[in-house]
């Protein structure tokens, strides 16, 4: 049996992964930001040993990950916060 929390996380994937990802990725506001990320790492990059650039993409591979999971849980508890609204208003 599944349970409220497995209801969720189903939800959220099926949503980020297909509607709110290509949202995102065609706003003008999010690709000028990609934009200059990336240039301002191909210039952090440029200064630094390949040790210090496997530590630097390692930083941000955690540092990513760990966004992605608060994000992921802040929109689980908006859904749930939105379910129990609904629920009050029955």
């Amino acid at each position: 049996m599944m349970n409220e929390d497995s209801v969720l996380e189903l939800i959220t994937q099926a949503l980020t992964e297909n509607r709110i990802i290509d949202k995102v990725q065609k706003t003008e506001e999010y690709k000028r930001a990609k934009e200059e990320e990336g240039k301002a790492y191909d210039l952090l990059s440029s200064d630094l040993t390949d040790e210090q650039k496997r530590r630097l993409d390692d930083f941000i591979g955690s540092t990513t990950w760990s966004a992605a999971i608060w994000e992921r849980m802040a929109y689980q508890q908006g859904m749930r916060d939105f379910l129990e609204l609904l629920k009050s208003l029955l």
